[in-house]
């Protein structure tokens, strides 16, 4: 009967038995260099950066929001937001998997360049080697918990990993996001299935060009609130699964200019999809979420 134990170490080590958040390391030379800002923003960040240590994301996030700039928000965006974030706040606060969830915007807004990568890896219950996995690449200002919880609600049967990197994600390299599919593998003791790569607004632009440089690393690409930028159309591979979607409001729909890129993209890789959201602005995510999650689930893969 010996044998049984290597064999449950090897079969049962992955076993998840209920939803839950764990928070992965790994060393690296990639980490996002400190955020800058201009005044009178700048002027705000030490008194930001000492609320990261004691208040909780919520209420971190409430104090960005009142000063938009740093989020990258104009008031009125900031003024919108606020009730839809809150509510979402709400709910992380009744959840048993993310309530005591510590906050990565300390890690995003540090003093100096990190050398550890971080990422919040959701976890879902019963969660083994053929669970699929979605890498989120989150957008300017920061990785909020929020973009995760909301994630979880819509496709919590698949593992959901969550890397932060600085407050700009446009600018991540392939080599960390690759550095956190392996530190989560090694973490959960297994190797891990290809990856759906999703990113939202900047994160969309660097999953851009991530996809590009090694598609074969990716089940497929989902943006969010973002297009393919100029220097990588002629970039996708033929068999590339990429998706867009964009709110309809948006000032690059409005110009012609999504559906444009889209077309050219489209002439090396035919497949390659996109939906713009009626009525909606940069934030869709948060403000027609049944209709965006109801056109996700159409582009993820059947698990």
């Amino acid at each position: 009967m010996r044998w049984l134990l290597p064999l449950f170490l090897i079969c049962g080590s992955w076993a998840v038995h209920a939803d839950e958040v764990i928070r992965v390391t790994w060393k690296t030379t990639h980490a996002a260099a400190p955020p800058q800002f201009s005044r009178p923003t700048a002027d705000f960040l030490p008194m930001f950066r000492l609320a990261l240590t004691t208040l909780p994301e919520s209420a971190i996030v409430a104090l960005a929001l009142s000063q938009p700039a740093m989020l990258g928000l104009t008031p009125a965006q900031a003024g919108m937001m606020r009730p839809l974030v809150a509510e979402r706040y709400a709910l992380i606060a009744k959840s048993p998997a993310y309530s005591g969830v510590a906050s990565a915007l300390p890690y995003c807004f540090a003093e100096k360049r990190p050398q550890e990568g971080l990422a919040l890896v959701h976890m879902p219950t019963g969660a083994d080697a053929r669970t699929p996995m979605l890498l989120f690449l989150h957008g300017y200002g920061g990785s909020f918990l929020w973009y995760q919880h909301l994630l979880a609600e819509h496709f919590g049967n698949q593992i959901i990993v969550c890397p932060a990197h600085g407050i700009n994600t446009s600018t991540i390299t392939s080599e960390y996001v690759q550095e956190c599919v392996q530190a989560v593998g090694l973490r959960l003791g297994r190797p891990v299935l290809k990856p759906v790569l999703m990113g939202l607004s900047a994160g969309g632009f660097g999953a851009c060009d991530v996809y590009t440089k090694h598609p074969e690393r990716f089940d497929r690409l989902i943006c969010l609130a973002a297009y393919p930028p100029e220097d990588l159309l002629l970039k996708f591979p033929r068999d590339a699964r990429a998706a867009f979607i964009a709110g309809g409001g948006e000032y690059f729909v409005k110009s012609g200019d999504f559906a444009r890129r889209i077309a050219q993209v489209r002439q090396l890789a035919p497949v390659t999809q996109a939906f713009t959201v009626p009525e909606a602005d940069h934030f869709f995510l948060l403000s027609h979420t049944t209709l965006t999650m109801a056109k996700l689930r159409e582009w993820m893969p059947r698990p």
